[in-house]
């Protein structure tokens, strides 16, 4: 992968579907995230994972993206999980104020 590049991918278990994001959630790749993130959002899901294991880098604009799905995953019925925050971006959730309000679980 090279830099400023995202990959994502997603699995679905049961009524959980994972999205896995590596590389870097930027100005330049949010719109990638907020489309797949969209087309989950419609299949119904109950529980949703964000992995973010891979992130090396995210600016304001992934932060946004990370709230906005935050906020839609407090609907009744839903839950989300944000797995494997790496220090850089645990840095910006705790710079920004809100690692308190994300469901982060095993974060480094």
């Amino acid at each position: 992968m090279r830099p400023g590049e995202l990959t994502l991918d997603h699995r679905t278990e049961g009524a959980r579907h994972t999205l896995v994001l590596a590389g870097e959630l930027t100005l330049a790749t949010s719109a990638e995230f907020a489309q797949m993130f969209r087309e989950i959002d419609v299949l119904g899901f109950t529980e949703l994972a964000l992995d973010l294991g891979g992130l090396t880098f995210m600016d304001s604009t992934g932060l946004r993206e990370i709230l906005m799905c935050s906020h839609s995953c407090q609907r009744p019925g839903r839950e989300l999980q944000i797995t494997g925050v790496q220090t850089p971006v645990m840095r910006l959730f705790q710079l920004a104020g809100v690692s308190e309000r994300l469901p982060l679980r095993g974060a480094q």
